[in-house]
């Protein structure tokens, strides 16, 4: 059975948005995007390669460094930047909506790398990656609406380095693009040139947590 509208759109975008990546010299590896039928008409996007191990991200007693290797060795992203940081997209879709979804970027250093500066180093065989020193940076993006409790837990929402009580209401469901831009903007001060893909979905967020302090765009 072909896939759904929703299944093509999200795919289209994370290729064209990977594309570009790869244009500028962003991109150490991309793992591609696995898509698996669950039912008549749900899917699962994911990473090619997914594992256990990929759920580490979610253990919220072991440092960043520790699963930062662990996602490493296996393999456990859909892009690995030029600095090695990571980001993971994930989708479930069920009669052409979006019923889940998990945008991640884990970072090692709070330092902005030069990418020669990296070339340079690993020519050298100097290991830049663990000598330097820095404070990490771990967010991830999350679309639970059947974990939604109103004011508590937001269906869409961020949370910062894994902080179980963190959870910044979002306006709504956040795309490929829209998340892979405000990572480069906002942690590596890079902007790409390519229009972004936003879906044609209601707003998630309610009007109680609009009164709180969240994340909105236009």
């Amino acid at each position: 059975m072909p896939a759904s509208k929703m299944v093509k759109h999200i795919l289209d975008d994370m290729k064209k948005t990977n594309e570009e990546l790869w244009k500028k010299g962003i991109v150490r590896d991309a793992k591609g995007a696995s898509v698996k039928q669950t039912g008549s008409d749900s899917w699962e996007i994911s990473f090619s390669g997914k594992n256990d191990s990929g759920s580490i991200i979610l253990d919220k007693h072991i440092t960043a460094t520790r699963i930062i290797e662990v996602l490493l060795e296996n393999l456990q992203y859909t892009l690995l930047l030029y600095d090695k940081g990571i980001i993971q997209a994930e989708y479930e879709i069920s009669n052409d909506k979006i019923i889940k979804e998990r945008l991640v970027f884990m970072k090692k250093h709070n330092k902005i790398w030069d990418s020669k500066e990296i070339e340079v180093c690993e020519a050298e065989d100097r290991d830049w990656f663990m000598e330097e020193e820095g404070v990490p940076i771990m967010l991830r993006i999350d679309y639970a609406p059947d974990d939604h409790v109103e004011g508590e837990h937001a269906a869409t929402h961020l949370t910062l380095s894994n902080h179980e009580c963190c959870r910044i209401p979002i306006k709504g469901i956040v795309t490929f693009s829209e998340f892979v831009r405000f990572v480069l903007l906002h942690f590596y001060d890079i902007k790409l040139d390519k229009a972004v893909f936003r879906f044609d979905e209601e707003d998630t967020i309610t009007s109680l947590e609009k009164q709180m302090m969240h994340i909105n765009w236009i």
